[in-house]
Parts: C-alpha cells; sequence; structure tokens
C-alpha cells in the first residue's frame, strides 16, 4: 500500500469546478481533498467523478485524495473504479458503519491493482462505538476519522461539548490501539471565526489529531501554524533520539535529564516530529 504523505492541512474542494480546484491547488493546502459527495449535487455526480478522475491522470502537483459516495448509493463502485490511479493517495469512504464496508471497497480496489489506502469517516453513534472493529477492518485502512456534523444530527447534541470531545477521543484511542496513524480532525464550518479555528485546532493537537481539514483556504494558514512542529519540539524529538542511538540496549525505557522515560510511544512521535520537519524543510517551509 502507498505511504501516507506527511502533511498538515487538507483542503476539500469540490472536484466538479474547475476553477476553484486550480485555486486549491495554488493555495497554502500540504494536501487536497477531490468531494464527490456532499459538495456535489445528484445532478454533477458523473461530470465530478471525470474530473477528479483527469486530475489523477494529469499527475497533480500535490497530495491527492477523494472523498467518494457512500456505500449504498448509485455512485460508489463508479467513484471508486474511476479515481483507483497511481496519482490517488487514498480515498476517503464517508458514512461507514460497518467493517463489511471497508472490505467491500478494499477488494474493489485489490482488482484494479491500486495502491491507494482508505481512509473512513464515522458518522453515527453506532459507528463511535464500533471504531476499533472499524480500525481493524483492512490491512489498506490508513485513518479513521468523524464526520462531525451527521455524527452531531445523530447523537442530537450541539457543536461543541463533552459528548463530542468523548467522540474525539474515541477516535484517537481506536486509531493508536490499531496501530494507525492518528487522526486528522475535521472541518471547522464557521469560516469567519480564525480565533475559534485556532482554538479549536490547538484542542485537537493536544488530543492526538495529527491535521486537520479545510473547506476554505483562509482557513489554511491557522491549521499549518499549528501543526508546523516549533523549534523546541523539534529540539525535544532529537533528543529523544539521540538518547535512543546512544543507549546500550535499544529495547530498554530509561529516563531522560529532563525526567521524561523514553519508552517506543514517545520514540514514535519524535520521528513523526521530524520527519514532518525535514519534509517542511524539503518543500521550503520554515519549521
Amino acid at each position: 500500500m502507498k505511504q501516507s504523505a506527511t502533511c498538515r492541512s487538507y483542503l476539500y474542494v469540490p472536484a466538479h469546478k474547475t476553477q476553484v480546484v486550480e485555486k486549491a491547488y495554488a493555495s497554502e493546502a500540504d494536501a487536497i481533498v477531490l468531494d464527490l459527495e456532499d459538495a456535489v449535487p445528484a445532478s454533477h455526480k458523473v461530470d465530478a467523478r471525470r474530473a477528479a478522475a483527469a486530475i489523477l491522470a494529469g499527475g497533480p502537483p500535490k497530495p491527492t485524495y477523494v472523498r467518494v459516495n457512500p456505500i449504498g448509493t448509485p455512485w460508489c463502485r463508479d467513484d471508486v473504479e474511476a479515481i483507483a490511479l497511481p496519482a490517488l493517495q487514498a480515498l476517503r469512504l464517508p458514512k461507514c458503519d460497518f467493517p463489511a464496508h471497508i472490505q467491500e471497497v478494499a477488494g474493489w480496489l485489490d482488482a484494479l491493482g491500486s495502491e491507494a489506502g482508505i481512509q473512513i469517516l464515522i458518522e453515527s453513534a453506532y459507528g463511535v462505538e464500533t471504531a476499533y472493529q472499524l480500525a481493524t477492518a483492512s490491512p489498506r485502512l490508513e485513518r479513521i476519522g468523524l464526520g462531525e456534523s451527521d455524527l452531531r444530527a445523530d447523537l442530537r447534541i450541539g457543536v461543541d461539548n463533552f459528548t463530542l470531545e468523548v467522540c474525539r477521543a474515541r477516535c484517537v484511542v481506536a486509531s493508536r490501539a490499531a496501530g494507525l496513524n492518528g487522526p486528522i480532525q475535521t472541518v471547522y464550518h464557521t469560516l469567519g471565526d480564525l480565533d475559534g479555528l485556532k482554538e479549536s485546532t490547538l484542542r485537537a493537537k493536544s488530543m492526538g489529531f495529527v491535521g486537520r481539514f479545510a473547506i476554505h483556504p483562509s482557513q489554511l494558514p491557522v491549521i499549518n501554524a499549528v501543526f508546523t512542529p516549533s523549534d523546541e519540539e523539534i529540539r525535544a524529538a532529537e533528543r529523544v533520539l539521540e538518547a535512543v542511538d546512544a543507549a546500550d540496549d535499544q529495547s530498554s525505557v530509561f529516563v531522560l535529564p529532563d525526567g521524561r522515560v523514553v519508552a517506543p510511544p514517545l520514540i514514535a512521535n519524535a520521528r513523526v516530529t521530524l520527519a514532518l520537519a525535514t519534509h517542511l524543510r524539503r518543500d521550503g517551509v520554515a519549521a
């Protein structure tokens, strides 16, 4: 399976809107998500699918994902077959409640010879309750995440409250328990509220989310700033790996001079931080 890209921000864009797509690729987004689902009316589903396939066939300049339509709709399988091209990083499968949904899509990708991964959106109380089973459904699955608008409707709750925080935490825990990459936080719908976006994104990062989706380019600088490793975070990660290299027994747990216990999870987090910092430097972004 294709290795997941190292990204901070992912910009959703309706695949059938050519000018909007062009602006998206020219934006500060680290990655683009071509949308075939919510942002595309039924009358334009075929056009959006063809446009996404053409973009992928042309070799897009940034890592590119595609959110397909849910299983059970008339469009899902045709979406998958059209976009299973080498440039596809992963497809995003919305409204996913059952492991069998993931396994069915994985089978389609296998038959097509695709190396793309699968990311799922959990958008119901049932999906949250069975998050670990979903997270372990297929070797192709690289991330799970929440679709919070539909989830809030199913739970009958407001925009931000304790119940939603519990669902977010559940997503993080299930991801790591299954050995997956950390989840990416869902979109922030209030476009003009950049202070609220920053506060929400900082909270998501502290909970274990490792990037965020955006619905407008104006949100990207805030998201990128939050998920760009600081000099302090980079140096802390370097100290962890230097201690590992210097240890006589690298399988043991030991304590750094600053009191932190060095164990496999801390080592893994340090490597993720340095990988992102290296990626950003290579692309000319100050980290």
